[in-house]
C-alpha cells in the first residue's frame, strides 16, 4: 500500500463548506483547504458547482464527491470538491458500459447527495460509469481524495485519485456498511476501510501530518505518534475521548473541553480556536456565535434567518438538530 505525502499544515481562512445534516450520527464542519508544498501549483482544476454558496440555487447540475457521496457544500470537513484528471485506462475500467453522452447529464440510478450520514457512501449497485464524466475525470473532495491509499502528492498536485474511485466502488466502510471507502487503517493487516466523513464519526484516530489513519481497534498503536496529545492537558489520555479538528488537525479531550462526544459531533469537528459560522463560513463575533449542543457547529446569531436578536441563554439545538417532539422529524 503506498505511503501519502501529507500537505502543508498552512491555513487559509477562506475556506467553504456547508451543508445539513440530519440523523445524530451526522456532524458538520469544513476546514481550510490543504495546500500543496510550497513553490507548488494550486494542482488539479477547481470550479465551483454552486454559484450561490449553501443552500443558494445553482446555475449547474449539482456534482457530488465520487468517494463519500458528499456535495460541493458539504458540511464534514472533506474540504473543497475538485475535478481530478482521468485515471489510466479508464475506459477500460467501466466494464463495457458506456459513459453519459455529455457532462450535464445527471449519473443514473443514483439517489440524493449524502449530506446525511445514512447517504454517505453508495449501494452496492453503484458503478464506474456513474462516477465519471464522459471524459473520464472525477469529482472528489480535497480530503477524500488526500488520506484514500494509493493518492500521492507532489508539486502537480494529488495523484492516482482515479484509481482510488475505482478501488471504492468494491471497498465497504467500516461505520456506514456503504460502498466507496477508500482510506485504510494503517496497523498492519487491518482490512478496514473508511469514508472521510465516516473516519471521525467512527472514533478512528486521524494524523494530519502523515494523513494516517488508525480504527477504533487499533487506536492503541497512536500513542507511538507525535501528534497524539490533547492541547488542552498536552497528553494523550484516553485514545478513545480525542477529537479531531478537520481544520488544523490537532487534537482535544472530549472531557478537556466538557465536550459529550457523539459520532455526530465528531465528524466534522473544528476546535474552538478554528470553528467558523456554518452559513457564512467566517470566523469571528464570537459573542454572537450560537453553538449547537447536539452537534457543536456554530452559527452567527446575524446570519439566521430570520436573525435573533441576542445570544439564547438556555442550550440551543441548530435547525439540522433540531427534532419535533411530537413526531420526531426535523421542521420544514
Amino acid at each position: 500500500m503506498d505511503e501519502q505525502k501529507p500537505p502543508s499544515e498552512d491555513k487559509d481562512a477562506d475556506a467553504p463548506a456547508d451543508a445539513a445534516a440530519s440523523s445524530e450520527d451526522m456532524g458538520s464542519a469544513e476546514g481550510d483547504p490543504l495546500k500543496p508544498p510550497e513553490g507548488a501549483t494550486a494542482g488539479p482544476e477547481l470550479e465551483s458547482t454552486d454559484t450561490k454558496g449553501p443552500g443558494g440555487a445553482s446555475s449547474t447540475p449539482t456534482r457530488r464527491c465520487a468517494l463519500c457521496n458528499c456535495g460541493d457544500w458539504s458540511p464534514h470537513g472533506q474540504r473543497e470538491l475538485q475535478r481530478f484528471e482521468p485515471a489510466p485506462n479508464w475506459l477500460e475500467g467501466l466494464g463495457g458500459q458506456q459513459p453519459p453522452e455529455g457532462p450535464s447529464e445527471a449519473p443514473p440510478e443514483l439517489g440524493p447527495v449524502g449530506d446525511e450520514l445514512a447517504q454517505i457512501g453508495f449501494s452496492e449497485r453503484v458503478t464506474a460509469v456513474q462516477l465519471f464524466e464522459p471524459t473520464g475525470h472525477c469529482w472528489v473532495h480535497r480530503c477524500c481524495a488526500a488520506w484514500s491509499a494509493g493518492v500521492e502528492q507532489d508539486a502537480a498536485g494529488l495523484s492516482g485519485v482515479g484509481r482510488a474511485v475505482f478501488s471504492g466502488i468494491s471497498q465497504k466502510c467500516e461505520h456506514c456498511q456503504r460502498m466507496g471507502a477508500t482510506i485504510p487503517c494503517r496497523a498492519a493487516a487491518c482490512p478496514h476501510f473508511y469514508h472521510f466523513p465516516c473516519a471521525a464519526a467512527s472514533g478512528s484516530f486521524q494524523s494530519m501530518k502523515t494523513l494516517r489513519l488508525l480504527c477504533p481497534e487499533h487506536l492503541g498503536e497512536a500513542v507511538q505518534m507525535e501528534d497524539a496529545r490533547c492541547v488542552v492537558c498536552d497528553g494523550p489520555g484516553d485514545l478513545r475521548d480525542l477529537l479531531f479538528c478537520t481544520s488544523c488537525g490537532q487534537h482535544y479531550h472530549g472531557t478537556c473541553l466538557d465536550i459529550a462526544l457523539t459520532p455526530r459531533k465528531r465528524s466534522g469537528w473544528q476546535c474552538p480556536e478554528c470553528k467558523v459560522c456554518q452559513t457564512c463560513r467566517q470566523p469571528g463575533e464570537d459573542s454572537m456565535m450560537l453553538v449547537c449542543e447536539a452537534c457543536d457547529k456554530g452559527y452567527h446569531t446575524f446570519c439566521m434567518e430570520p436573525a435573533i436578536e441576542g445570544v439564547p441563554a438556555d442550550s440551543w439545538k441548530c435547525k439540522n438538530c433540531r427534532l419535533c417532539s411530537d413526531c420526531g422529524r426535523r421542521p420544514s
